[in-house]
């Protein structure tokens, strides 16, 4: 029996195309495995900030299980799971007990199951403003807008909020400085607070930087909690104010040959986490790869550049960076597998 003409060639370029992006998987997979197996290694050295990371990545896996595979990419996915699992279980118990609010923390913010709910189902382009990039930015702008402060309150205060003091199935306690600083969305900030921002939103729903506020909206998100009648029914469309805003940070690092290393994988782990597929692209990958320490860890910025105080480990690197490393290599992994 012959197939017709139509069907054979829809057939074959089917498979050139999931042979190319077996191809792509296995090339992050294996970038994916070095930065676990030195973090497994290394695991004494890493901290909360670290494990945070590692935590991201382990959702966005167990998240990848739900797509159809090919090969024993399967078995490569559990393989890698394995792994997170096994670091959570050597880093978690060396945390400390101190300050009182970080038991809070981690019991709530370092679960990847609960994490894996709340992340969407697909990815989505098209789904956020394009806004250009900031013209007269500079390298040293980016980072002195990477801080968590506004009015002298660090947006850490409004993420303790949400985790100490909001229940589940109820409304999220919102102060009214914690309103102003990661709701207002009149008030457009840059850099770690709006980034924060997006993160508690999250949470209620199972930072005054970008980062700081997408981070507050990811874990009322991860809380359960509901936020005020004000906003309510609004919290998605929040997500898509700040991860616009945080695109156009994003594309200005580029423009300028990502100068801050640690601040870009932020953005890409925290808006690629809400299903925005504008953050996986082959150059924003191919240079999160390229980043890589030979032995697998991940610098907090570029060689060029004086370092900056970070929970250093081995090699120059940060666990900071090396965790936000293999999240963004976990997602891209789960966003190539939706290709096939």
């Amino acid at each position: 029996m012959k197939l017709p003409i139509i069907f054979t060639i829809f057939l074959f370029n089917s498979v050139i195309v999931i042979k190319a992006n077996t191809d792509v998987y296995r090339t992050i997979s294996t970038r994916l495995h070095n930065v676990l197996d030195f973090v497994e290694e290394k695991h004494n050295e890493f901290g909360f900030d670290g494990l945070l990371g590692i935590t991201f990545a382990h959702a966005s896996l167990i998240k990848t299980l739900q797509h159809p595979f090919w090969g024993d990419i399967r078995e490569d996915i559990y393989s890698l799971i394995h792994k997170c699992r096994k670091i959570h279980n050597e880093i978690y118990p060396l945390l400390p007990n101190y300050p009182q609010y970080m038991i809070a923390f981690r019991n709530t913010l370092l679960d990847a199951k609960r994490w894996s709910t709340v992340l969407p189902d697909n990815f989505i382009l098209g789904g956020i403003a394009y806004l250009g990039y900031y013209k007269n930015w500079t390298a040293d702008v980016i980072i002195n807008n990477k801080k968590a402060v506004y009015r002298n309150v660090k947006s850490d205060t409004c993420l303790r909020e949400i985790i100490e003091q909001s229940k589940p199935n109820e409304q999220c306690y919102v102060s009214n400085i914690c309103n102003e600083m990661m709701l207002d969305t009149e008030r457009v900030d840059s850099g770690y607070l709006l980034t924060h921002r997006q993160e508690s939103i999250i949470i209620a729903i199972t930072i005054t930087c970008s980062f700081y506020r997408l981070l507050y909206l990811e874990i009322i998100k991860l809380r359960g909690c509901t936020l005020p009648d004000k906003y309510s029914s609004d919290s998605s469309k929040l997500i898509n104010v700040y991860c616009s805003y945080i695109y156009k940070e994003a594309k200005t690092s580029e423009k300028l040959g990502f100068p801050h290393h640690d601040i870009f994988l932020e953005q890409v782990v925290l808006c690629g986490m809400e299903g925005y597929a504008e953050f996986f692209n082959t150059k924003w990958i191919n240079s999160i790869m390229h980043w890589q320490d030979p032995h697998g860890c991940y610098e907090s910025i570029g060689h060029n550049l004086s370092k900056r105080t970070s929970f250093a480990v081995d090699f120059g690197c940060s666990d900071h960076t090396t965790g936000l490393g293999a999240a963004a290599l976990a997602l891209h992994l789960r966003y190539v597998s939706t290709l096939s």
